[in-house]
């Protein structure tokens, strides 16, 4: 005789040891499992647990509204121009780095190499030494793409006379910026430079940026955030894969140039070739997509919500929108992923570093993971690992991106707005996906890496600060 001791198929929620959850699957039984953490600090998650019912309620409906913003932001490809001119206070002697605010001395080497070389390619000095000299001297001025709304991937530079994309959110006005991807075969050159990376740079800054300019411009730009919604479907992530997107860029991009009756063939031929070249191209669009879009709840009274996650190699930076441009920093966390070439070992990596993960604060990237289960075979994961990280991180966020509906996760969204209270009552910490940067520079593998607690822990306390008393 055969027993049941459920009437009905259960659905098991696991706190603890994630195997036990895993077994659960294997016999194909719904089940969640939640990394849950002892309290980073029991004495601010009290005061959270105490916090007056009128401020949880305002911070509640701000985050609410927030995510409701979050998710009616478009971001469109509106056209490319000489840093100098597209990003409001740049200027000749200045140099922007990834990641947040940080002194020259305090730099890893990876990082001053791309200064000194972005120098260099700005004409600002003609060695490294020199270079160098200057920054030391301050003729040379350093920023924080991020204090521009721009993106640094990796150890990604900003100079004057470099080209960056210009991505629009079209439903409230803000503008990111993000250079074109600089390497080949799909590598980012970051913090490398030599003739042909040189050719690159110019090729980009003389011939193809003023032609695609003019095509963007002329037909009324690229949806970018389509195009990203349309790759959720297709197996991207769009952090460290945007095979589809990719795809579909060219696709868009392709006709108008080709109908365009102002340029002539070599142009035409030129450009599509770099185009169809490299699937990275359409990396730095959907970063900019994102951090256009997380500008319109910057400064939001009463809201918890993360809008910048950047990272310089030293320190790991956050801001959070009710509190507006203020950094709260943590140590850079190191990756766990794959290397391209046994020449190398994760010894030759250097922490996390790069604005990309800008990606995560929209939705993308680690968490939609579900969305491309191929990306998480560079940690020897599959579709269920995937689906459950996609899971895990929703439980710390305000809400959903509606625009990404993901088929693994039954075409809901992935989490939207990383909310500080929930990472610092549960103990989980964002996952980030992203490339592996060499102590030499260039890209060497990718993976993802987890952070710590330290500024989620700061920005709350400085969020209570500000909002208790009111």
């Amino acid at each position: 005789m055969e027993y049941k001791l459920f009437s009905t198929t259960p659905a098991v929620i696991n706190v603890g040891v994630k195997p036990f959850a895993d077994g659960v699957l294997d016999q194909g039984v719904k089940a969640l499992h939640l990394a849950w953490k002892p309290p980073v600090d029991a004495g601010l998650c009290r005061m959270i647990a105490d916090m007056e019912p009128s401020l949880r309620e305002k911070i509640e409906r701000s985050n609410a509204e927030a995510v409701q913003m979050l998710n009616a932001a478009e971001g469109h490809w509106v056209g490319l121009e000489k840093a100098i001119k597209a990003i409001p206070g740049f200027k000749e002697n200045m140099i922007m780095h990834s990641g947040p605010p940080i002194a020259w001395e305090d730099m890893i080497g990876v990082q001053k190499r791309g200064v000194c070389y972005g120098a260099i390619h700005a004409g600002l000095a003609k060695t490294v030494e020199e270079a160098a000299a200057m920054v030391e001297a301050g003729e040379i001025e350093l920023a924080s793409c991020n204090d521009h709304f721009a993106i640094g991937a990796a150890a990604g530079i900003v100079t004057h006379n470099m080209v960056v994309n210009i991505v629009e959110d079209v439903t409230h006005g803000n503008r990111a910026y993000c250079i074109p991807f600089e390497g080949r075969n799909g590598l980012g050159a970051w913090a490398m430079w030599n003739p042909e990376i040189e050719r690159n740079l110019l090729e980009i800054e003389d011939f193809f940026a003023p032609a695609v300019d003019h095509v963007l411009k002329k037909n009324g730009g690229i949806n970018v955030r389509n195009i990203l919604a349309k790759g959720m479907l297709m197996g991207d992530e769009s952090h460290t894969r945007q095979a589809a997107c990719g795809n579909m860029l060219v696709s868009e991009i392709v006709p108008m140039l080709l109908s365009d009756e102002d340029l002539d063939i070599p142009t035409i031929k030129r450009v599509t070739e770099m185009f169809v070249g490299n699937e990275r191209w359409f990396h730095p669009l959907g970063m900019s997509c994102s951090l256009a879009s997380m500008r319109c709840i910057k400064g939001k009274e009463y809201c918890s919500i993360v809008t910048s996650i950047a990272q310089n190699g030293v320190e790991t930076g956050i801001k959070v929108a009710g509190l507006g441009e203020q950094w709260f920093k943590g140590p850079a966390p190191r990756f766990v992923g794959t290397l391209f070439s046994t020449q190398w070992t994760l010894d030759d990596a250097v922490p996390y570093m790069g604005d990309s993960t800008a990606t995560e604060s929209y939705g993308m990237g680690a968490f939609s993971a579900a969305a491309a289960p191929t990306v998480l075979r560079l940690r020897n994961g599959g579709w269920r690992e995937a689906r459950a990280q996609s899971e895990e991180l929703r439980t710390i966020c305000a809400g959903r991106n509606n625009n990404f509906p993901i088929p693994l996760l039954d075409f809901e969204g992935p989490g939207l707005g990383i909310d500080i209270f929930k990472v610092v009552e549960s103990g989980i910490t964002p996952l980030c996906h992203g490339g592996i940067v060499n102590k030499t520079g260039g890209q060497i593998g990718a993976g993802a890496a987890r952070y710590g607690t330290e500024h989620y822990v700061s920005a709350a306390y400085a969020f209570l600060d500000k909002y208790g008393n009111k």
